[in-house]
């Protein structure tokens, strides 16, 4: 039997969008492609120490192609030469970030940008735009500066230095968006070059009582998931984070198989909201009202669903591209359930002419919500619409769609029931199901590795392997932390069930950890690596095949089983025994 390849995905972490949709896209290629993927999970270069030491990992003997968002993962331009050489004479691959010599993903920055700039100053007539602009080190945010620059010059409109302040793409850069605003007094619009810094942006703007899409225009760049649910909904351009991990995985299978890499370009597109002072929905039920469908029918989903559906692949949807339709379809999803639920709890029942929802509440009315036959509802919806895109980036994200609908529709009928235990979210329960089970094992008992393994389930994992070192070590701050040469299989799960090693076969080879034994027992032959660390000490390592679903669970996840592990060393002093 062939051995498959496998690819290295190096990330800081898993809890936005941005890699949530990376790593969604790369597990996508990775099954249609047939080679393993391996997330490595590692925190910032040079900062999160007792992470990074997870990335020798990606330089092992098994390894055959390592990609990677550097921007992401490094502070400075300064970190990147060191960081790279941490896998030096493995086929290497960049997701967003250009180097020279490397073959590299990105967006399509510059097409966005001008969508974004034309429609604030031809639409809109913004005439003071200034610039959040990223970070000198972020190849996507100079050239979402220079598209900026050029779009200015190319309408005549003088800019200044205070016009342009310079921010993260992170969570956190408030204060440079005080700057920017502060600096400013007289603009008119705010482009940020991302979505954090335009929801710092936000915070400001409230702090100091401006109106966002009133007194000033604000966009941003990513397309986040909660953009459609901030207030007002942020307009934002649109770069798919799941084609980008999927072109990605794509492309590193085929340099797995000797295949020379080269560079791909993804195209974005702007996506009008109310932050940009356009409101979509008066265009929708103009467009609806124009097909003779009568007031009384705001009820009647699939009347309305037909009509979505018209509206985005007809020249009345002109202002929206491709990008735009799932955010699009999803915002519109969100505000009917909750004009529709609203009515319906209110009234406590349906309407026989309701007839596409049938009765969504049990015996009870709404103290017992039938989530599955609304769910039922939502994919009946969603398939009219997937049975009219025909793009393969578009059907990707849409493959996503419903599941998002779904937890926010869980969420709010949890609020509107007030008892979790009415809607089924099975995330949650089982997450708490999970940590029960560890707070409950016995850190003197023998069996501690096993009973860690029979809870894993709980959270969608059937295959793990975790790894101690001899005895934790002290982790020095600010100095690199070197793997020993041995770690200590402790314990494994796979298909057939829960294994627990003996003593005398525990030791291995850390180059051995990654070796395909581990990685091919898996049912979707995508891993995801936890380094074991606390208070200072370093513990071991963790392979886990963990659910997509839990994907944007993984910090909570870690830091469980961290602080489980963590009691059993015998107070960071003695062996793992």
């Amino acid at each position: 039997m062939s051995i498959r390849r496998t690819v290295a995905l190096l990330i800081p972490q898993l809890n936005s969008d941005y890699f949530d949709g990376v790593v969604t896209g790369s597990r996508m290629a990775a099954e249609e492609k047939k080679v393993n993927l391996l997330v490595i999970v590692g925190g910032i270069y040079g900062i999160d120490e007792a992470k990074n030491v997870l990335y020798d990992l990606a330089d092992q003997k098994s390894i055959d192609v390592v990609m990677t968002p550097t921007s992401t993962v490094v502070r400075n331009t300064g970190d990147f030469i060191p960081f790279m050489k941490l896998t030096e004479g493995k086929p290497q691959l960049t997701l967003s970030d250009k180097h020279e010599g490397i073959p590299c993903i990105y967006y399509d920055n510059t097409t966005g940008i001008q969508e974004a700039m034309d429609y604030l100053i031809n639409k809109k007539g913004c005439t003071r735009i200034v610039m959040f602009a990223g970070p000198e080190y972020s190849g996507d945010g100079e050239e979402r500066l220079a598209a900026y620059m050029s779009c200015m010059k190319e309408a005549r409109l003088h800019v200044e230095e205070r016009m342009i302040m310079r921010g993260d793409h992170r969570p956190g850069c408030v204060e440079a968006a005080r700057k920017l605003i502060e600096a400013n007094p007289g603009a008119d619009a705010i482009i940020c070059s991302n979505d954090w810094q335009a929801q710092a942006v936000y915070r400001v703007l409230r702090e100091k009582d401006i109106k966002i899409g009133k007194d000033i225009l604000v966009t941003g760049f990513d397309d986040l998931s909660e953009n459609a649910y901030m207030d007002p909904p942020l307009a934002s351009v649109s770069a798919s984070h799941i084609a980008l991990g999927y072109e990605a995985m794509t492309l590193a299978a085929r340099m797995a198989d000797g295949e020379e890499g080269k560079d791909k370009v993804l195209k974005c597109h702007f996506v009008n909201r109310e932050s940009a002072g356009y409101d979509p929905y008066l265009q929708l039920f103009s467009f609806e009202r124009r097909r003779n469908v009568r007031a009384s029918t705001v009820f009647d989903i699939p009347s309305l669903t037909s009509s979505m559906v018209d509206f985005i692949f007809t020249g009345d949807a002109h202002e929206y591209q491709a990008g735009c339709q799932r955010k699009l379809l999803e915002d519109f999803f969100m505000r009917l359930l909750e004009t529709h639920l609203c009515d319906v709890i209110r009234r406590r029942s349906m309407n026989a002419s309701d007839h596409a929802f049938g009765n969504i509440f049990g015996p009870g009315g709404t103290e017992n919500i039938d989530c599955d036959r609304l769910f039922r509802v939502l994919d009946s919806i969603y398939r009219v619409y997937c049975a009219k895109e025909k793009s393969e980036t578009s059907r990707m994200e849409l493959s996503n769609l419903i599941a998002r609908v779904k937890s926010t529709v869980a969420e709010s009928l949890e609020k509107r029931s007030g008892d979790m235990r009415k809607v089924v979210d099975s995330r949650h329960v089982s997450l708490g199901s999970f940590s029960n089970r560890l707070v409950a094992i016995d850190p003197a008992a023998e069996d501690r590795y096993g009973q860690l393994m029979e809870a894993l389930p709980f959270i969608g994992v059937i295959n793990a392997s975790i790894f101690m070192y001899e005895k934790p070590i002290k982790q020095v701050k600010g100095e690199k932390f070197r793997m020993p040469d041995k770690l200590y299989l402790k314990a494994y799960r796979d298909r057939t069930g829960v294994h627990i090693v003996d003593k005398e076969h525990q030791a291995t080879d850390t180059a051995d950890v990654m070796d395909h034994r581990y990685l091919e027992g898996g049912m979707s032959h995508c891993f995801f690596t936890m380094a074991l660390h606390y208070g200072g000490y370093q513990m071991g390592i963790m392979l886990l095949d963990i659910d997509e679903e839990y994907n944007a669970s993984y910090s909570l996840i870690n830091n469980e089983i961290n602080l489980t592990v963590s009691h059993w060393t015998g107070g960071m002093s003695g062996g793992n025994d």
